[in-house]
């Protein structure tokens, strides 16, 4: 009866490999949905971070194009510069690459150069209360532009941080994380 239990409760060495196999594959299964887990909401919030960027510049563009119709009467050139933004302008959402945001962003900025220039050289502009108020929403939404601009470049940094360690880069490759490039706003 002794030989007959000691012989049941041996594991077949066959059946022990594909048990160790198996939890292996688990241990290595739990550990890919934890890395996941942690790089997902880091994605994110690079993604928010864009799309913040995004409402910026859109409310700098209409800022600036609020001020270009108010400016109508004072120059003709001014309605170039109003049809080359309209033609240069894109729309930066979340998915946005850095580098096209970052073109929108000197646009914005070369347009308000040309505004401010052709304010001080006409002082019945310069007396325009709304012109003074479009010309400060401008620089608001612009220094609005540079703090977030910052956050996205700290989340992404958090983010390629996050990825470059062994074994976190191995578990980023496979679930097709890549190193995120940073908005450089000039």
């Amino acid at each position: 009866n002794n030989e007959l239990a000691a012989q049941s409760l041996e594991i077949h060495p066959v059946l022990e490999i594909g048990m160790i196999v198996g939890l292996l594959l688990i241990l290595l299964v739990g550990w890919i949905i934890s890395a996941q887990r942690r790089l997902t909401p880091m994605d994110e919030n690079i993604k928010n971070a864009m799309g913040q960027i995004g409402v910026q510049l859109f409310s700098r563009y209409e800022a600036a194009i609020a001020l270009l119709e108010l400016l109508q009467p004072y120059g003709e050139e001014l309605w170039k510069t109003a049809r080359w933004l309209q033609e240069k302008r894109r729309t930066v959402t979340a998915e946005t690459e850095p580098a096209d945001a970052a073109e929108q962003g000197v646009l914005l900025s070369e347009a308000q150069r040309i505004l401010l220039e052709a304010v001080e050289r006409c002082p019945a502009a310069q007396e325009n209360k709304n012109c003074r108020n479009y010309l400060d929403a401008l620089d608001s939404y612009g220094k609005m532009l540079q703090t977030s601009t910052l956050i996205y470049n700290d989340t992404v940094s958090k983010f390629n941080q996050s990825i470059r360690p062994f074994p976190m880069n191995v578990a980023a490759r496979l679930l097709h994380f890549q190193k995120k490039a940073y908005l450089e706003m000039r």
